[in-house]
């Protein structure tokens, strides 16, 4: 087959047809992006930092082309308002009003909540709290220009990321067991919460697709994570009555907003953990591509899930990020990427990359193990073993 370019590539895959090989994606934390670019000895054009508390980075265009990347994330810019970050400081409010201190660990250091805005908040009380203004012109200043110009002068597939999370947006500023319990005890006020926060979303979102609409390939929305280890976070009833319509509001304008700009556009969300029991109610609201299919928790068997669910969604991610990326041999590494093609692949429907940001603690070996085998083993007709 004929080598296609990356847009070509991730088009065709999510078109559920074979492209020349499977897509590959891969996205890093900061300091997992520090040892992978000593390693390699890339030198970028500008300087590399964390611009939030999560410390994720926009991976720079010589490390997308040096591991044959496939996309290319790209968002909304700040407004001046907007409180700087910096990779160290202690403490940090970010624009919602919540706080994060710094926590150091053996490879290297996170940031985790220091205390809940609106924990004892009221509905009464949302009504005036200072929400980010998502119609400010500063965040779409120069957007629409960046966008152009990376789908008339790379061959990237390009992902907009938009709009903030709703439910974990929630419970960042309420408080992960307070929010689990309003939604189960105090209804009301977690739909009237993630309702004003899905309205965030929507006219972020809306600003993105005005400005960059015409260019992208998929629309990425931030995570919500629905799932754990061994089930999803709440009974699947609950989830229906409580945050699926506010989710399915979320979608169906998510809908309309393509349609009106690209109808082209494939709807992508991450939701980590086993979300198995869910999964045919995000397909009822309208998605395209789910990520992260968290591999190794209960019920998110890849086979299982190619099978009962392929014809509707396209998967994204798949590769394990908390042993075998960090722990594994090359090898072990390689036949994990094989392994995990053979499962999700067929067809087409597929878009490799680890299951979360790449860590401080997984060898550049392995990331470059990821990548080889997705070029020597990700072409179809796929083959088998090493």
């Amino acid at each position: 087959m004929v080598e296609m370019t990356s847009r070509e590539r991730v088009i065709t895959a999510l078109a559920h047809r074979e492209p020349d090989r499977v897509p590959f994606d891969c996205t890093f934390s900061y300091e997992g992006y520090l040892r992978l670019q000593k390693y390699l000895g890339i030198k970028t054009e500008n300087d590399i930092y964390p611009t939030n508390s999560w410390l994720n980075i926009g991976t720079p265009i010589e490390l997308l082309h040096e591991l044959n990347i496939d996309l290319h994330y790209v968002g909304l810019g700040k407004t001046k308002d907007t409180r700087v970050f910096e990779f160290g400081m202690d403490y940090y409010t970010d624009d919602w009003g919540v706080k994060y201190r710094k926590i150091e660990h053996s490879a290297g250091i996170y940031y985790d909540f220091d205390g809940h805005v609106l924990g004892d908040a009221t509905i009464d009380d949302l009504d005036d709290y200072p929400w980010p203004d998502p119609h400010n012109p500063e965040l779409s200043a120069g957007v629409e220009e960046r966008c152009r110009n990376l789908y008339e002068k790379t061959d990237f597939a390009l992902a907009g990321k938009f709009s903030d999370s709703i439910f974990e947006r929630a419970f960042y500023m309420r408080g992960f067991e307070q929010m689990l319990i309003d939604v189960s005890i105090n209804p009301e006020f977690a739909s009237v919460l993630m309702n004003k926060l899905a309205d965030l979303a929507i006219a972020r979102m809306e600003v993105g697709l005005k400005a960059c609409g015409k260019y992208i390939q998929l629309l990425r929305f931030a995570g919500d994570d629905m799932g754990h280890q061994s089930g999803p976070l709440m009974n699947p009833k609950t989830f229906r009555s409580v945050v699926k319509p506010v989710f399915a509001r979320y979608y169906k304008k998510a809908r309309e907003l393509i349609n009106q700009y690209n109808p082209d556009i494939k709807l992508m969300a991450h939701t980590d953990g086993d979300v198995y029991p869910i999964i045919p109610d995000y397909i009822e609201m309208g998605l395209d591509v789910l990520n992260p299919v968290q591999p190794y928790v209960d019920e998110m068997e890849h086979d299982k899930l190619k099978e009962e669910f392929g014809d509707h969604l396209s998967f994204h991610a798949g590769i394990d990020i908390q042993n075998v990326m960090p722990n594994g041999t090359i090898e072990e590494v390689k036949n994990e990427a094989i392994k995990t093609m053979q499962a999700l692949g067929p067809g087409g429907g597929y878009i490799l990359a680890p299951s979360h940001y790449i860590q401080s603690d997984v060898p550049p070996e392995n990331i470059i193990a990821l990548r080889d085998a997705v070029l020597e083993y990700g072409k179809y007709p796929l083959k088998r073993g090493i």
